[in-house]
């Protein structure tokens, strides 16, 4: 099986005062205008009492899943746990898109990992670790916890990070996963150290990762985040919070 090969300096570029803006999805267009407001269908119940919610699973192309799995709206997200319009999307729009949508069976949400360097396949393969059960909660508080990972990971010493470039592979990842501390982050929520390890050099999880890579540049997609609905590839900049972009598109679709 092909290993992933990491280098030195995809690692230093988070070091760099530009990551944080340079590495999302930086489209500019405006969003479009809604035409008028429309109702939404009716909800759709849960079985048994239950909510759409906590309904999730892992999907053909390796994403996770939330929501009636019958949905009338398919919404994918491609997103990078190292994108900080990713993080404004989670905190700002997820909510909405959870409470007005998926609860109401109307879409379901499938997130795709797209990762781009180093630091971010470590945190994805540890999200990831625990499946589908625990992966919507862990990626919600990985983005809180966003602009610490940065500030450590900047203030890491230069030398470090040249010694962590020139060990095996299967000791890298851990090596950036101490660098930025997030070994006590994910030790809380069930992944003792030694869990770690074994996640981060799980090669047929590396191998998902890639595969949703190539998954995403056969759908023209640039960066992160980016959303396809029903299989269309939407647009949306950084002019404009994204959801007040992507909201008149699901109602489009629904209707």
């Amino acid at each position: 099986m092909k290993k992933l090969k990491i280098g030195l300096g995809a690692v230093l570029l988070l070091a760099g005062s530009s990551f944080m803006v340079s590495a999302c999805h930086k489209t500019e267009k405006a969003p479009a205008n809604s035409q008028q407001e429309a109702a939404l269908p009716a909800a759709i119940p849960a079985p048994n009492g239950g909510s759409w919610t906590d309904v999730v699973s892992v999907s053909p192309e390796g994403g996770f899943v939330m929501g009636n799995p019958k949905a009338p709206v398919s919404l994918v997200e491609y997103a990078s746990f190292t994108c900080p319009h990713c993080a404004d999307f989670t905190q700002e729009g997820f909510p909405k898109l959870r409470d007005n949508y998926i609860a109401k069976g109307l879409v379901k949400l499938e997130f795709r990992n797209l990762v781009r360097d180093p630091f971010d396949i470590a945190l994805t393969l540890l999200a990831r670790c625990r499946g589908a059960e625990t992966f919507f909660p862990i990626a919600d508080q990985l983005f809180q916890e966003q602009k610490p990972m940065f500030e450590r990971i900047q203030n890491a010493d230069k030398a470090d990070l040249q010694r962590v470039a020139g060990l095996p592979q299967d000791q890298q990842m851990a090596e950036y996963i101490r660098l930025t501390g997030m070994n006590p982050f994910f030790g809380n929520r069930g992944l003792p150290t030694s869990a770690q390890n074994k996640c981060l050099t799980d090669q047929a999880a590396i191998k998902t990762l890639m595969d949703i890579r190539s998954i995403a540049d056969k759908q023209n997609v640039t960066g992160t985040p980016m959303f396809l609905i029903n299989g269309a590839l939407q647009e949306v900049g950084i002019g404009s919070p994204i959801w007040d972009q992507l909201e008149p598109a699901l109602k489009a679709a629904l209707q």
